[in-house]
């Protein structure tokens, strides 16, 4: 039978700690307020929301270009891309683009892409997503839209065209397009369309003709392979939203990289290494001071059961066999967490888990009734939380999105109404601001955030002290 260790149950036994939970409590009451507090302003037609993207750098150099800016300048992890801004990688640089509801881009090297428009829908879920790929190679995995919902990554001549798959984009330096379909279906437009299934790739020209699909070939440039492998190993017996992915410099014979997860405890911690030749090891330094190895060729899995909480050290090593320029290591870690309400600060990590209900009955505010609060299904990336109730007799509704960026909490007004008169975004987010005296933009926890993603309606917030 299994038994969680004592570490574990000694934490759920611990008094709550209100710190972390009060300010996402406040934030919420103050769009309770400022949803009431609007009855009079006029009916304006809602417009789409943009959606922005989350950057994670892993090697530098990534830079990026705002909309209507003339030049690149270096960007860092937790910078927000807005529709219209541009992303590029050098010869060395590794990044990735999180859109609120977890869809993923990987940009490889050299590598340069747009986003052209992102927006959500009224309820608060992607609705439309395009990328323009102008040079390089992508990685995208596209989380299963809703009814309606695009998502598009176009370049010179053609238009990949997903609705939740995962896929490759490569464009050349004379502009045709090379799609890789790893899961699902893809509709391949140019001036002829041709449909995708798992497993094939074809090819548009420059001219927009595209290739009769064939099999994925094997291709040695291609730094995906061993990421999808460790990726999807990763995701195996762990909870959705909780893996975290690194991807080191080049690493030669004799060479180490150190990494860091936080992790609150419980049944299981798991590390899968990927790297393309040659030999690494893995090594998982637990807070108890417990060290796991695994080592061999690529995916390693190195798994940590009845894993106690803080923060771990995952330490790679290259053992052998990876020549003169080295193989870049793609490490992913993950675990395991109930979808329950918690409190938790052990040993540098922090987990929050929220109720709907939890959030509900902390909210206290004079001449509110009937408030009821709801957090909307699953997502590996974000929260939406939908309210309504009645103002000193005025009846509302509104949504907003949390997300995470840069180890901070930022909140996205989707909307309200108020006698069925809509309140524009921009309107509740002025107010926001105003009330709760910061950015609502860059929110701070008490905490480094790491990870915010929603498990069966509960909110789920993972993070570090520095």
């Amino acid at each position: 039978m299994f038994r969680e260790p004592m570490s574990v149950v000694a934490a759920r036994q611990q008094p709550r700690r209100r710190s972390g939970r009060r300010l996402l409590i406040i934030l919420l009451a103050v769009v309770v307020v400022v949803s009431g507090a609007l009855f009079w302003l006029n009916q304006v037609a809602q417009a789409a929301i943009d959606a922005s993207a989350v950057l994670t750098v892993y090697e530098p150099v990534t830079q990026i270009q705002p909309a209507g800016a003339a030049t690149f300048s270096n960007a860092d992890t937790g910078a927000l891309v807005r529709p219209g801004d541009s992303i590029q990688t050098d010869s060395q640089g590794r990044a990735s683009l999180v859109l609120p509801d977890g869809s993923i881009t990987r940009l490889a090297t050299n590598t340069q892409i747009k986003l052209d428009s992102a927006h959500f829908a009224k309820d608060g879920n992607l609705q439309d997503a395009r990328w323009l790929q102008k040079i390089g190679r992508t990685l995208t995995h596209v989380q299963h839209l809703v009814s309606g919902a695009t998502f598009q990554v176009a370049g010179q001549s053609a238009v990949a065209s997903v609705r939740g798959t995962t896929f490759e984009v490569l464009i050349g330096a004379d502009g045709s397009m090379t799609v890789k379909l790893f899961d699902g279906i893809l509709y391949f437009h140019g001036k002829n369309d041709v449909t995708l299934t798992s497993g094939q790739q074809a090819t548009a020209d420059p001219q927009g003709n595209i290739s009769a699909p064939i099999p994925i070939q094997p291709d040695p440039q291609d730094p995906f392979g061993p990421e999808l492998l460790a990726s999807n190993a990763v995701a195996s017996d762990t909870t959705p939203g909780t893996e975290q992915d690194f991807v080191g410099a080049p690493l030669h014979d004799g060479e180490q990289q150190k990494f860091t997860y936080s992790y609150a405890g419980g049944p299981l911690l798991k590390a899968v290494l990927g790297y393309p030749a040659g030999s690494m090891k893995v090594t998982i330094k637990a807070p108890d001071g417990t060290q796991y190895d695994q080592s061999g060729a690529s995916p390693i899995v190195n798994p940590v059961k009845n894993a106690p909480a803080g923060l771990y050290t995952i330490l790679v090593n290259g053992v052998k066999g990876l020549g003169t320029g080295g193989q870049e290591p793609f490490l992913a870690v993950a675990s395991v967490e109930a979808c329950v309400s918690a409190d938790l600060d052990l040993n540098g990590a922090v987990h929050r888990g929220y109720s709907a209900q939890d959030l509900q009955g902390a909210v206290q505010v004079a001449g509110l009734s009937n408030l009821k609060l709801t957090l909307v299904g699953s997502s590996t990336a974000g929260a939406i939380v939908t309210g309504t109730g009645t103002y000193n007799g005025i009846s509302w509704a509104g949504t907003i999105v949390l997300v995470s960026h840069g180890g901070v909490l930022m909140v996205i007004a989707i909307g309200a109404t108020v006698f069925g008169i809509h309140v524009p975004a921009t309107e509740i987010l002025q107010q926001i601001g105003a009330a709760a005296r910061q950015d609502p933009s860059v929110i701070n926890p008490g905490f480094i955030v790491d990870r915010l993603f929603t498990c069966n309606s509960i909110l789920m917030i993972d993070g570090h002290h520095a």
